[in-house]
């Protein structure tokens, strides 16, 4: 609501309909700039993004959101194809062309009229980035476990565990579901059943070291930013402890910076994650090593 006001607003000004305010005066140089515009800043979360980048990333958090929408009501896209792998979804068709102009319509415009509504259904994976407050969206899974097992949240902790790195089969899938027009923010349809217990997380990146498929590495040269495999975050009550493991911090930027609101919750800051490591936990402290839920470009 506050994009689509400020910016009818900003084009009302630029039509001489409406004098030019010093909001409207900061907006403008922004968008000229490609930058943020600080009146929208307070209401999309922490981001680094340019302002082109920032529509496209917005765009697919919208997707995202709609597509769980979707797959909790009975006739629609998304909830017909939950649980398909990469390789079902690019099946070929008689023509040897994959489209996915119907596959993808996911928007309750393209619903049944008659439906039924599955409110337990969850994305098979959940793309962290999408939601405003992440903090939430962990903070309910211990709350949910916590009640299904009858155990005080306070004594839950998550266990997290990185899958495998995709093969190079699944790699060139995924390259073919993204240019047949599977964004990143759908990703969370294909692939296995869901976890009996916990989540599964998607779209995390390291920024200053690599994931060999079982442990740390260095960044090769000039990638300083690589991506993660999905993670299972886990609730429960006995964390292994491994004093090799580093505990790796999740934030949703790679400024690493930001303000804590009145209940001492950072804006940046979400979590820690323990990754395996053959290195000295202080090796990765000295090389900065953190995990982004969302990079500059």
């Amino acid at each position: 609501e506050v994009i689509h006001t400020s910016s009818n607003t900003m084009a009302m000004c630029l039509q001489g309909e409406e004098a030019m305010t010093e909001d409207m005066d900061k907006m403008y140089q922004s968008i000229l700039d490609n930058t943020m515009p600080i009146i929208w800043q307070e209401y999309t979360g922490a981001c680094s993004k340019l302002l082109a980048a920032w529509v496209v990333d917005f765009s697919r958090k919208i997707a995202f959101m709609r597509y769980w929408l979707d797959l909790k009501t009975e006739g629609t896209v998304a909830n017909q194809l939950f649980g398909l792998e990469y390789h079902e979804l690019l099946a070929e068709s008689k023509e040897g062309v994959v489209n996915f102009e119907d596959v993808m319509k996911m928007s309750s415009a393209y619903q049944k009229t008659t439906q039924k509504v599955y409110p337990e259904k969850l994305p098979r994976s959940f793309w962290i980035n999408a939601f405003f407050f992440p903090q939430g969206l962990l903070t309910a899974i211990l709350q949910t476990h916590s009640r299904a097992h009858r155990i005080p949240i306070n004594s839950l902790s998550f266990e997290t565990t990185v899958h495998q790195l995709p093969t190079p089969a699944e790699d060139e899938a995924r390259v073919a579901a993204e240019h047949a027009g599977l964004t990143p923010s759908n990703w969370s349809f294909p692939g296995p059943e869901v976890p009996v217990s916990g989540i599964l997380v998607h779209g995390l990146s390291l920024d200053g070291a690599r994931w060999d498929g079982s442990n740390l590495v260095e960044a090769l040269p000039g990638k300083q930013v690589t991506p993660l495999p999905e993670i299972h975050f886990l609730p429960t009550e006995e964390a292994k402890v491994n004093p090799n493991d580093y505990e790796c911090p999740v934030y949703r930027t790679q400024e690493r910076c930001g303000e804590l609101n009145e209940s001492g919750i950072s804006a940046n800051f979400i979590t820690a994650v323990k990754l395996c490591s053959e290195q000295n936990p202080n090796h990765w402290v000295t090389r900065g090593l953190a995990i982004v839920c969302q990079t500059e470009d």
